[in-house]
């Protein structure tokens, strides 16, 4: 109990140190997208010209907003958040770069190399536990297929069998009479002598 305490007071401090980091990220943003307004204000709309760079700030911004979520949830399984407070840096700072690639490109093309790095890095470092992640995935789809197959499979042998009892049940409640004694005798004499 006490080792969750202090685990969870460490969380929470490394949050409430990388809550700076989250205020100069919204900053950052908000005077870049503001330089951006005044710079395209006469000259166009920077979706026109520069789309691709800025369809990718949106989806990157998004990023950032599901790894900070991530980081901010109180959760007793923290193996995951290393990686989710870097993916928030890189994503904010991802993000950031994009708009100055616009504004000012020569040191966005900088930024961005510096971005790829740490990106390249999070990846090497985090790697046995972005494959264990995976490997859960993948037990988790195993086991909800499975599951989903064995309804299927239990419900088609189900509706099999009671479509066998309804046929059986026809065919001895079928209203065709049975032949007497005396008249499969006929039949058996008549068989014989042919």
């Amino acid at each position: 109990m006490a080792r969750f305490r202090i685990e969870h007071m460490l969380e929470l401090q490394e949050l409430g140190s990388s809550t700076t980091i989250h205020i100069v990220f919204g900053f950052l943003i908000t005077l870049l997208l503001t330089l951006l307004q005044v710079n395209y204000q006469k000259s166009g709309n920077p979706f026109e010209t520069h789309g691709a760079i800025m369809l990718l700030f949106i989806i990157v911004v998004f990023v950032y907003a599901l790894a900070l979520a991530g980081i901010s949830q109180p959760t007793s399984n923290s193996s995951y958040l290393p990686i989710l407070r870097r993916m928030c840096f890189i994503s904010g700072a991802f993000a950031c770069d994009l708009l100055l690639m616009i504004l000012v490109p020569p040191f966005g093309w900088f930024i961005l190399v510096l971005c790829i790095y740490m990106f390249v890095q999070l990846l090497f470092e985090s790697r046995q536990l972005i494959l264990w992640c995976f490997e859960q995935t993948f037990q988790s789809i195993k086991r909800f297929t499975s599951h989903a197959f064995n309804i299927l499979g239990g419900w088609f042998q189900n509706s099999i069998q009671s479509l066998h009892r309804a046929t059986s049940r026809a065919f001895h409640r079928s209203p065709i009479l049975l032949p007497t004694q005396t008249e499969q005798q006929v039949v058996e004499i008549a068989v014989i002598n042919a």
